[in-house]
């Protein structure tokens, strides 16, 4: 076993605890997430990563941890004191094996953070979820099995769509439409850049 995978797993690793206003109320080990109340909040990080083709990949989670087995983006908690971009960058690597060279180009898609209720093994998960955008070739991507059980290359539409209708892990009732818009316009910027090099 490599000695970066052996210290990760020995790592004890720190949920920051928020209130519904966003103020720090406490600290929590990753193992006693299952403990919280619904007044209590997380931290989370959420990527639209797309490719060359103008698809979003979904990740079909591992049946483990937080939402198994349900639809995602490449998601993830905040750690502690992370940063939320470090986060992102994290999860990225962790989960579908984007190295960091790359996933340097990851762009915030919203300026604050989205109050989300995650359903969770019959429970209800309160997050603040800050979204993010990454453009990558389809072979920059090597998912981790232990973290993602499948993935599915899909045109932008459909992602929001399944998005809309509650058919991922994210909660139907909240209205996406200005980080769809987000992600569009860092779409249509790159096409526009490619158009301008040629």
């Amino acid at each position: 076993m490599k000695k970066i995978e052996i210290e990760k797993q020995n790592k004890l690793i720190i949920y920051n605890i928020y209130n519904i206003n966003g103020e720090l109320i406490g600290t929590i080990p990753k193992e006693q997430e299952g403990r919280l109340s619904v007044e209590e909040w997380l931290k989370g990080v959420s990527c639209f990563v797309i490719n060359e083709d103008n698809e979003i990949l979904i990740e079909k989670r591992a049946d483990k941890g937080l939402t198994p087995g349900k639809l995602d983006l490449c998601s993830g908690h905040i750690d502690g004191n992370e940063l939320a971009t470090q986060a992102m960058i994290r999860e990225l690597d962790e989960e579908l094996g984007i190295g960091i060279e790359k996933s340097l180009n990851v762009k915030r898609v919203t300026e604050k953070e989205c109050p989300l209720n995650f359903e969770s093994n019959g429970k209800i998960k309160n997050f603040f979820i800050s979204f993010y955008c990454l453009q990558v070739k389809k072979e920059d991507v090597k998912f981790s099995r232990d973290e993602v059980e499948a993935i599915a290359w899909l045109p932008k539409q459909k992602v929001f769509q399944l998005i809309r209708s509650g058919k991922t892990k994210f909660p139907k009732e909240f209205d996406y439409e200005q980080i769809f818009s987000a992600v569009e316009n860092i779409c249509n910027g790159k096409k526009q850049e490619n158009k301008e090099r040629e």
